[in-house]
This record gives C-alpha cells, sequence and structure tokens, in this order.
C-alpha cells in the first residue's frame, strides 16, 4: 500500500517555493485511541473539573484559561489575550539557514518526516 501524506505545505527559501507533500517516516497513521472505563461496571467515566477547596464540581463554561506564577496566585487570559500571543498559522516551511548534522543534538529530533514533491512543484 503507498504511503498517504499527512499533510501538505511550502519550502521557501528566497525566491524559489517548492509545494510538498508530509509522509510520516516509521510508524503507522493511525492511532488507537482508547477511553477510559469504570472496571467495576464496564462503562465509560466522564471527566470532570473539582473545586480542590470545597469538592464542587465546576461546570465547563465558567472554566477560563490562566497560568499559576506563585503558588496559589493565577493570572487569567481572556480569548482576546491569548489570540495575540498564539503564532500565526502557515503552510509554509521557511529555510533559513543549514546546519552541519551533527551540530544538533538527537534529543531534538521529535519525529521524522518524508518530504515529497507535490502538484505544480515539478518546474521548481
Amino acid at each position: 500500500m503507498p504511503a498517504r501524506a499527512i499533510g501538505t505545505s511550502t519550502i521557501a527559501f528566497g525566491l524559489v517555493s517548492l509545494p510538498v507533500k508530509i509522509y510520516p517516516i516509521g510508524e503507522s497513521s493511525r492511532k488507537v485511541s482508547f477511553n477510559m472505563i469504570w472496571k467495576e461496571r464496564g462503562v465509560r467515566v466522564r471527566q470532570q473539573y473539582i473545586d480542590p477547596a470545597d469538592g464542587t464540581v465546576v461546570p465547563r463554561e465558567e472554566i477560563v484559561q490562566g497560568y499559576e506564577f506563585p503558588k496559589d496566585q493565577c493570572v487569567l487570559f481572556t480569548k482576546e489575550e491569548l489570540e495575540v500571543v498564539e503564532a500565526p498559522k502557515s503552510d509554509e516551511i521557511e529555510i533559513v539557514s543549514f546546519v552541519p548534522a551533527g551540530t544538533v543534538d538527537r534529543l531534538l529530533f521529535n519525529k521524522a518526516y518524508y518530504l515529497g514533491p507535490d502538484k505544480g512543484g515539478a518546474r521548481a
């Protein structure tokens, strides 16, 4: 069975842009996901958010994002504030510079991918 692309992108360096397809290497593109099951009754359980102070269940719509800086002190963020710090999304892979392979620590390699040509890149 031929490999299936998991995404498309464009590699850009200088004035040259190459459309590519992204293929995973060495692992299946299918992932097995599991549900949390109560062993005694064989039914799925659901996740709840609990207030640690008094044990009450907090409704999902009352939950906001924040960051605990000093112990027990939280800074809350609005949706607008989080959108400002979110990195802009792009389908482009920009090559800034090349480095010798030996200078990159193997621990920094999380996953490997193969980039193959996509339609429209034959001339480039």
